[in-house]
């Protein structure tokens, strides 16, 4: 179907948000300039907007319109910035290439809506009474406006999409196309595709800014379920039921028990663990012919249930994820393991001489060559992932790969202590190295061995914070017992709900969340929730 909005696509805009005044430094406890409480100590981030990510944008419009129209989504693909989209939604503008792709896709989910019976039914609550009728497109766009723009719809943005309903169905006599525009232009609209996160003056505090009610809703429901709030939870911010932290804790515990929390959960972890990328894992197949790519979704999934089993089955503590001595297998990943598993239903099984998630294939696999393993790129992601520790890239004159092999056959260790003479080097290497080393009993795909090609392994090794490990075991123990590991995730998280790097000036928030996630044994249902009702989370800074 052709719309009379088809090329007057309204103009997209993106607010950065974050600047040189982030930190990673590690969380420690409550305290503050004279003990003062914990909002009054918080300088929040500037605010702003942000993008939609493709996953929150084409959820959104399932939420509105429903599964053929989600179906019909078709948004750029994400970038990712420090490791997660969120981040990166916020720091990057839109290219004239994406928003055509908008556009586009607005057009398509627009003809979806209308083609189909039930969606048109619950976008159409009205029966118009001629091929322009004002009052029904007026009904429309109440409805598509408010769950759309996550607020109320004004008068001018009301007049504006009547008059898009009204022109289109004019231009082709057909009142569905008219609808197919209004919708079109609704979904083109900066106050769809961003998360507005201005705010009000706090009356409290000149120097910052409150959330309004339906921006906090927003920024909830983005960061619990991902996606825009539904028609219930806008009524709730309407009506002020969002001003209190015993509002905010109760509802946060309500919607952490959606299925929709546990999809907006795993999108998380598939970000973080870079399950996403498990398809792009090349190995040698002359080595290892059962690598395929059904295994290579197979060792994404078994990271994903195995995740699901600690935070939402068994509830426990989410530092278990480093020592855990289960994980889960069907007949496309169990020969990684040494074990026989017919069918793709995936079994929970008990596995020695492994250590969580640090000894899964997703991980061992996702960064080690293609035919040998990589103690640097697995010790460098646990350090930076995992424990939110910096390493920077190395000197622009050193070729960060190791030369070929003469002289015979050498383990990893033999031959990074041949090349790592360069103090610059050695620096970080003495960092990353260690954890990755004591991996090496298993090999470039996971499986374990005895031996590297004959040479006994030395997977003994020593780090700082992490202290002396001998093998995976002992590593994933002491990643466990590491102070900064479960601050770790907790700062990751917080990333992820405000889409930017934690401000040296949130630092007292997070120092509180970290606490509180302690005191609750490092659950993270409980985390979700501390994250929501943090004083940080509904406070932003001068937009700049």
């Amino acid at each position: 179907m052709r719309h009379w909005l088809a090329g007057s696509l309204v103009s997209l805009f993106a607010v950065a948000g974050c600047g040189d005044d982030s930190s990673s430094g590690g969380a420690g406890g409550e305290g503050g300039a004279g003990g003062a409480p914990v909002e009054e100590q918080i300088v929040p981030a500037p605010g702003g907007l942000r993008k939609l990510t493709s996953r929150q944008y084409v959820a959104s419009i399932r939420v509105i319109f429903g599964d053929a129209a989600a179906a019909a989504a078709t948004p750029p693909i994400d970038q990712a910035s420090f490791g997660l989209e969120a981040i990166a939604a916020s720091d990057l503008a839109l290219s004239a290439a994406q928003v055509e792709m908008y556009e586009q896709s607005a057009l398509r989910v627009a003809d979806a809506v209308v083609s189909d019976p039930a969606a048109k039914a619950a976008a159409v609550p009205c029966t118009p009474v001629s091929t322009a009728d004002e009052a029904c497109f007026t009904t429309i766009a109440e409805r598509a406006g408010r769950l759309a723009f996550r607020r109320p719809v004004t008068d001018q943005e009301l007049g504006e999409l009547v008059a898009a309903g009204v022109a289109g169905a004019n231009a082709y006599d057909s009142f569905d196309a008219g609808v197919a525009s209004l919708l079109a232009l609704v979904l083109q609209s900066p106050d769809f595709l961003y998360q507005v996160e201005l705010g009000e003056p706090d009356p409290d505090n000149g120097s910052r800014r409150r959330l309004l009610p339906w921006e906090l809703a927003s920024r909830l429901s983005f960061f619990l379920l991902g996606q825009t709030p539904d028609e219930e939870l806008l009524d709730l911010a309407e009506a002020g039921e969002l001003s209190s932290e015993v509002q905010l804790r109760e509802l946060a515990m309500q919607l952490v028990t959606k299925p929709r929390a546990k999809e907006a959960l795993s999108d998380f972890y598939s970000e973080i663990f870079e399950l996403r990328g498990t398809l792009a894992i090349q190995k040698d197949p002359a080595l290892f012919p059962l690598f395929t790519d059904l295994t290579r979704v197979a060792i994404a999934e078994e990271t994903k249930l195995f995740l699901e089993e600690l935070v939402w089955t068994q509830d426990t503590n989410a530092l278990s994820m480093y020592d855990a001595p289960f994980t889960f297998v069907n007949e496309d990943n169990a020969w990684i393991y040494g074990l026989s598993v017919t069918g793709k239903a995936f079994q929970k099984v008990n596995v020695s001489g492994r250590s969580g998630v640090l000894t899964q294939p997703s991980f061992l696999a996702g960064h080690a060559h293609p035919g040998e393993t990589s103690p640097t790129r697995r010790g460098k992601f646990l350090i930076q992932s995992m424990l939110c520790q910096t390493i920077p890239p190395p000197p622009p004159d050193v070729i960060p790969t190791l030369p070929p092999v003469e002289g015979g056959h050498k383990t990893m260790r033999q031959r990074l202590a041949e090349v790592l003479t360069e103090d610059s080097c050695k620096t970080c290497h003495n960092r990353m190295d260690p954890p990755g080393l004591a991996l090496e009993h298993f090999d470039s795909v996971g499986a374990y061995r005895e031996t590297d090609l004959g040479l006994p392994l030395d997977v003994s090794g020593e780090s700082v914070g992490l202290g002396a490990f001998d093998g995976a075991v002992e590593l994933g123990t002491s990643v466990r017992a590491y102070e900064g590991a479960a601050g770790c995730m907790v700062r990751q998280l917080y990333r992820q709900s405000m889409g930017h790097l934690e401000y040296k000036g949130e630092e007292p928030a997070i120092e509180a969340i970290t606490a509180a996630f302690g005191e609750q044994d490092n659950r993270v249902q409980a985390l979700l929730v501390e994250i929501a009702v943090s004083p940080a989370f509904r406070l932003v800074g001068e937009p700049k």
